[in-house]
């Protein structure tokens, strides 16, 4: 038999209050101080390309802050040099073919060294520090008399195939960390585990599993190691003795010191490939950040895209 106090509805106990912070207290002067530093950061990095920018933009020399005389001659001009072309297709070339061959040197046995064997990543970090040990130049020399002394490799002494070895020397530590970091926050050893028990194998795992959750990784990596490999002047100076001319010993070539022509195209060079890299690094920023707030809103989402 039913009471009146089986009746009556059940109490769904309460939530404890969700604990507030207490607010943090700001210390006097602290916003205007960082201001100012990023304010003497952000001239620091942006006075040189705008002197370049009015450099390349005056029609004669000046000596103020601002050219008299404008033209777009410089600019329009340039591109018809054919030697210029040749030189922006074999420097696109062997950048790209430095991000590739590093990538491949990086990637998977540093995949391997987190899901088998730790010593591996102890042995690639220690290489890292080479090229912070051996001057550029000494590289390059060393690259050099490796090249003239092995059989297989004397006949491309001097050619662009030793200059990409010497980028790929160059650049391996650059691509590695940020590898390695993206690596460590994405936990790849759960996600080895996971896709192990999926029944996925290594290739599998590496292509579907592990490098979807380190792109900003690789992406930061490809940007650094594309924008070394472009700017590196000293390695293909010394291998090719100039004969392997990419934009830098060009853009060297131009100056008065070493040519007759008008310096004002190195200085359009230099705004052209400021402005490329600074719009790449945008859209990789850009497209890390929605990946970041997509993984925080909507967890399930971004494991399946």
């Amino acid at each position: 038999m039913t009471t009146l106090e089986d009746r009556r509805p059940l109490r769904v106990p309460e939530e404890p209050p969700a604990t507030r912070r207490p607010p943090r207290r700001s210390v006097p002067g602290k916003g205007r101080t960082r201001n100012v530093l990023f304010a003497l950061v952000f001239l620091y990095l942006i006075v040189p390309p705008l002197a370049a920018l009015f450099f390349s933009l005056s029609a004669k020399q000046y000596d103020g802050l601002f050219p008299q005389d404008w033209t777009l001659s410089h600019w329009t001009g340039i591109f018809d040099d054919e030697r210029l072309i040749a030189a922006i297709r074999r420097s696109a070339v062997l950048a790209l073919g430095t991000v590739a061959l590093v990538t491949l040197l990086v990637l998977p046995p540093l995949y391997w060294a987190y899901v088998r064997n730790p010593k591996l990543r102890t042995i690639m970090l220690v290489l890292a520090l080479l090229p912070f040990s051996l001057p550029f130049v000494v590289m390059a020399f060393g690259i050099d008399r490796v090249a003239e002394q092995v059989a297989f490799l004397e006949g491309y002494s001097g050619t662009g195939l030793m200059v990409l070895i010497g980028h790929v020397a160059l650049c391996f530590a650059f691509y590695l960390w940020p590898v390695d970091a993206a690596m460590s926050a994405a936990g790849v050893n759960r996600l080895h585990e996971a896709a192990q028990a999926s029944g996925a194998g290594p290739v599998t795992t590496l292509v579907r599993c592990i490098i979807p959750n380190i792109m900003p990784g690789l992406v930061s990596g490809s940007i650094l190691v594309f924008a070394i490999s472009w700017g590196e002047y000293s390695i293909a100076k010394i291998m090719t003795r100039s004969q392997y001319e990419i934009v830098p010993i060009w853009q060297v070539n131009l100056t008065p010191v070493n040519g007759t022509s008008d310096p004002r195209g190195v200085a359009v060079m230099s705004v052209f490939t400021f402005v490329l890299f600074l719009v790449v690094s945008l859209i990789a920023a850009i497209k890390g950040t929605s990946r970041v707030s997509l993984d925080e809103t909507h967890p399930t989402a971004a494991k399946e895209s």
